[in-house]
């Protein structure tokens, strides 16, 4: 499915020009004209620096923005749009077909809404702006309830890319035809890249992939879709009873066929869009991580497969945090493998390729789009290090509440501060810090106290805390992702009735099966999660049942004190302590709130309580 090419049923598909505008206004001219980009070998100097101009202001639609560029100051408010205002698609330059296709699936109630421009609600117009600009953008406010939003607003800006590549190469090609019946000289026509892949969506399971390639399919107007019923019979899945134990969050990702190994080519001709169209001959190329990462290969491999990168220059990255409860190695190394100088020419007219493909500059021009439902330091770093569009970037960021309003049980929550010299040495601390003092005081206290549940981020320190409780011969269960489901039951069955005095959960376990822990009297977080919403679900476990009746943390009452370590005594309604540093501080902040956080992590103070 990645090499060769299917018949070239292309030389018939140049339309007259669309748009009565001058293209000078269309940034899609300034970033991938014929010519080359002014000023390049600036603007990559400058980014190679890191030195980038940025500055802050308030978007009505998306919060907090940080517009970066790279050789000028930005304007505050530059490229933001009144997200009421009409909607005028010609001067956004969005090509005519795309126009009549997103009435049509706006619905009946959007349609007749044309006229005064309401086509777009306000977040899709406020990221259609700065896409259009072709800017870099990293989005950290997805969710459910706009996740629709956003997949529409960028299929529609990919496909505008794509049908906007496409009628220049076909009308430079018409005139290239006409300039040799002439026996003339066309001039230089540089309009194309090494291989015809020009866009990459990247989402971890088929549920998501479906809904991407439904919303083109819908919004390219294509007259005929051939191997829509393949497509459908694979990324679809029957109708299911949704459990209703599952908040609704689980249901957002994992609703449908959630299996993460795939990757799927589009390629649009006149009338047709074709699906499973091989890789090189694509446009379009829709994939999970481990789906694109099983065709590149590894770097140990002999032979690797990723030419058909080599012209990306949209990328997009949806659900993003989804990425790091699968493998975020994957992640990485596809970004290695983006835009690299081909080892095959492949039929390539490197007549006509742009020059910075030629010269290896096809990442500084490259568009990324990142869409994720919070911030983590990894998808920070992709944006610091691996977002490097000479044409600017944009990051949102929003405030938090913090997920410890959710919690039921009137319980004290103790947060614990320690301070490790550097980042390097946080593991090595806060593993030092758990089994020196956190282990030893949950080790002597009561029989009340029993009934431990140890929530673990990350697997590998899960690993190190599992090994640690087996030497020191400690009575425990343990549930990680790699946990068979005997065991699961097993490990639960024996925390829920006492004979396991503790219990070892990782996140990513929490995040693909959100059990029900019941039998908790304490909570204790290794580390703060980092979806928020587990901090509360895992609090809230103090309250369900316990094995002799009552509700959680029943049984005798201890005395209220506290650890040296700041952990308090489990009293009536259980307690929970939490483990945190300074480098904790995105997850600390969407817990507990932005407006606590500095202090928490700046004061002297190393203990903070909630009751």
């Amino acid at each position: 499915e990645v090499a060769g090419g299917d018949d070239d049923d292309d030389d018939d598909e140049e339309e007259a020009p669309e748009d009565g505008r001058s293209i000078a206004t269309d940034t899609f001219e300034c970033h991938y004209g014929d010519g080359r980009v002014l000023d390049m070998d600036e603007r990559v100097a400058a980014v190679d620096r890191g030195a980038w101009k940025s500055v802050m202001y308030e978007d009505e639609a998306l919060g907090q923005l940080t517009v970066m560029e790279c050789l000028r100051q930005p304007e505050a408010n530059h490229g933001a749009v009144d997200a009421r205002a009409k909607v005028d698609w010609d001067e956004l330059h969005v090509k005519k077909r795309l126009q009549k296709s997103w009435a049509k699936l706006a619905g009946p109630s959007q349609q007749g809404a044309q006229a005064s421009g309401a086509v777009l609600d306000p977040l899709q117009r406020a990221l259609f702006a700065h896409m259009n600009r072709y800017r870099d953008l990293s989005f950290a406010d997805r969710n459910g309830g706009n996740s629709e939003s956003i997949i529409t607003a960028y299929c529609l800006h990919a496909l505008n890319h794509v049908f906007k590549t496409r009628d220049r190469v076909l009308k430079n090609t018409s005139k290239i035809s006409l300039a040799q019946a002439q026996d003339r000289d066309p001039g230089e026509i540089r309009d194309q890249g090494f291989t015809r892949p020009k866009v990459l969506i990247l989402v971890p399971f088929k549920n998501g992939a479906k809904r991407v390639v439904d919303t083109i399919v819908a919004l390219s107007g294509a007259e005929q879709v051939e191997q829509k019923k393949r497509f459908a019979d694979e990324f679809g899945s029957p109708d299911e009873e949704k459990d209703p134990s599952k908040p609704a969050d689980y249901w957002d990702t994992f609703a449908g066929n959630i299996d993460d190994h795939f990757r799927i080519g589009i390629k649009f001709t006149r009338k047709t869009l074709k699906l499973y169209s091989r890789f090189y001959a694509s446009d379009i190329l829709v994939a999970s991580p481990l789906g694109l990462r099983m065709i590149i290969g590894s770097e140990s491999d002999k032979k690797r497969e990723y030419d058909f990168l080599s012209s990306i220059e949209v990328m997009i990255l949806d659900q993003c945090e989804v990425f790091q409860m699968q493998n975020w190695q994957h992640v990485e190394s596809i970004f290695d493998d983006m835009n690299q100088i081909p080892k095959e020419a492949r039929d390539c007219d490197f007549s006509r390729v742009r020059g910075w493909y030629l010269d290896g500059r096809a990442a500084y021009l490259r568009q990324t789009l990142v869409f994720s439902g919070f911030r983590t330091p990894e998808i920070n770093s992709l944006f610091n290090t691996r977002m490097k569009n000479v044409f600017g970037k944009v990051k949102t960021r929003r405030e938090h509440e913090g997920s410890i309003l959710d919690v039921v049980p009137r319980v004290k929550q103790v947060f614990t501060r320690i301070e490790p010299p550097s980042y390097a040495a946080l593991d090595d601390f806060r593993f030092k810090h758990f089994t020196e003092k956190t282990l030893p005081a949950l080790c002597h206290s009561s029989l009340s106290q029993s009934h431990t549940l140890i929530f673990i981020p990350s697997y590998f320190d899960f690993v190190r805390v599992r090994n640690h409780f087996l030497a020191e011969e400690i009575s425990f269960g343990a549930l990680s992702e790699y946990t068979s489901k005997g065991d699961m039951s097993r490990a639960r069955g024996d925390f829920f009735h006492g004979r396991r005095k503790f219990l070892l959960v990782t996140e990513r376990f929490h995040f693909f099966r959100r059990y029900k822990i019941r039998g908790a009297r304490r909570v204790v977080f290794y580390a703060p999660p980092d979806h928020p919403q587990f901090y509360s679900e895992f609090v809230n476990f103090l309250a369900l049942p316990l094995a002799r009746g009552g509700r959680g943390g029943g049984g005798e009452r201890a005395p209220e004190r506290e650890h040296e370590d700041g952990l308090p005594s489990a009293g009536p309604a259980g307690a929970v302590g939490v483990i945190f540093s300074r480098f904790d501080r995105l997850r600390v902040e969407r817990i507990v709130g932005s407006a606590r956080v500095a202090k928490m992590t700046g004061d002297e103070k190393s203990v903070f309580v909630f009751v």
